[in-house]
């Protein structure tokens, strides 16, 4: 039966196709371990997403010839420890992840829809835990509030994606590719408010650097009323610089960013109408057997506002261990504080395969 269905599945994405291609991918992660967030009492639990956000989708191109080809992606994100779809409750859509029609050809590539943001691959690409929103001090500072007595904000607003976007991909210059990103607010009522970034990649063998610039008057993935960029604030400025280096069985991995929000609403004068925060990481992979032993820091201070003088720092210790080209398992330990709050630590033992 499970057979037939998979045969019929296969016909159906492949009927009509001619030189038309479609996929169905995705990623299910899981682990199981001890829960402590800083500020927060440990508990038992298995949870999905350690080492990646688990998500499935569908994706295709068509070849127009001369080089050009027509391009989409739908792509969801879910929580496999209880089946429930997205990432979290709230402000989420059934295709988070991505859901974009696109063109690409010598000139590059032209995307309209959702789409990443310019803040994420600059994070991910440089940190040794890459895109774990659990484990990745980098990136869990940079996007994961804790909604918990401690009220701490992350540092990026309008998201990882951006809804509602034009974005252009360069061709590869010789290891140099750039993104431009366009995010229409659509919000009646609020001309001129809306999300406008640019991000880098440059690779050259083992090392590389990267970096971002963004501005964000909207929020993802859907935009709501003006001014929910974060608590209060009407707008961010941020942007962030990365680089790795690789020497031996050892990768290094260095980032820093710098956010500002303004425009808050509750601000009697201009000395308190804007919050900055400072962000620096510094990662290390090391191969080991089949694996990679992995070790990371990042601390995070703000500056002014209503997070004035709050500062963060999370370790992270772990081995991720290869079981195939597709598979691999996870162990990792991290410990979290925020001042004035209990510290956090986690211990986890997770299982990651991609389809």
């Amino acid at each position: 039966m499970n057979r037939l269905l998979a045969g019929a599945l296969a016909i159906a994405l492949s009927t009509g196709a001619g030189a038309q291609e479609i996929r169905l991918s995705g990623l299910l992660d899981a682990w199981i371990g001890m829960a402590q967030p800083p500020g927060s009492k440990r508990v038992a639990a298995v949870n999905a997403g350690g080492m990646s956000t688990s998500w499935w989708g569908i994706d295709g191109t068509e070849d127009l010839g001369d080089g050009l080809r027509v391009e989409f992606k739908l792509a969801g994100y879910l929580r496999n420890d209880t089946g429930a779809p997205g990432r979290f409750n709230g402000n989420e859509t059934l295709f988070s992840r991505n859901a974009y029609v696109g063109i690409s050809g010598k000139f590059g590539t032209l995307r309209i829809g959702r789409d990443g943001a310019p803040n994420f691959l600059p994070a991910a690409l440089f940190n040794a835990f890459g895109d774990s929103f659990t484990f990745s001090p980098i990136v869990a500072h940079a996007n994961v509030p804790l909604y918990n007595g401690t009220g701490w904000e992350s540092v990026n607003a309008g998201d990882t994606g951006w809804s509602n976007q034009v974005r252009y991909t360069s061709p590869n210059l010789g290891g140099l590719t750039a993104k431009l990103h366009y995010q229409f607010g659509e919000i009646a009522g609020a001309r001129g408010r809306h999300n406008a970034g640019a991000s880098f990649l440059y690779f050259k063998g083992r090392h590389g650097v990267g970096g971002f610039l963004q501005r964000v008057h909207v929020d993802n993935p859907l935009p709501g009323t003006p001014g929910n960029v974060k608590a209060g604030y009407g707008r961010q400025d941020a942007w962030m610089v990365s680089g790795k280096t690789g020497v031996g069985p050892v990768t290094l991995y260095a980032n820093y960013e710098h956010a500002r929000n303004s425009a808050h609403a509750g601000a009697a004068d201009g000395a308190t109408s804007n919050g900055t925060s400072t962000t620096w990481s510094a990662s290390a992979d090391v191969a080991f057997g089949a694996g990679k032993l992995l070790a990371a820091f990042a601390d995070t201070t703000w500056q002014r506002g209503p997070q004035d003088g709050r500062q963060r720092g999370t370790l992270s210790l772990g081995y991720d261990h290869s079981l195939s080209k597709r598979s691999d398992v996870y162990v990792v330990g991290m410990r979290d504080r925020i001042r004035g709050y209990r510290r956090g630590d986690t211990l986890a033992l997770g299982l990651r395969t991609r389809f």
